[in-house]
């Protein structure tokens, strides 16, 4: 999935996988206890940002693994669109 950021006026195209997470289960069907759920969860796998390289030719460049986007609350933001 994408989603669409603003870092700063720097627009990133964040690909990232969604899990829904599990709903907490008090007791099963047959008595036993249930099971005390997950919250839904985001990781983020690419960031891509249009930059200018050498030449002042535009390139599509993943930013994720500079670490600049662990600053942010981007998988916030995508969990807010859930909601």
């Amino acid at each position: 999935m994408e989603f669409t950021y603003d870092m700063d006026g720097i627009e990133l195209d964040v690909v990232y996988t969604y899990d829904p997470g599990e709903a907490q289960v008090w007791t099963e069907s047959n008595g036993d206890p249930g099971t005390p759920g997950t919250a839904p969860s985001v990781e983020i796998t690419a960031a891509f940002s249009l930059l200018k390289d050498r030449n002042n030719n535009d390139v599509m460049v993943d930013i994720l693994p500079l670490d600049i986007v662990n600053q942010y609350d981007i998988e916030e933001e995508i969990l807010e669109t859930y909601e």
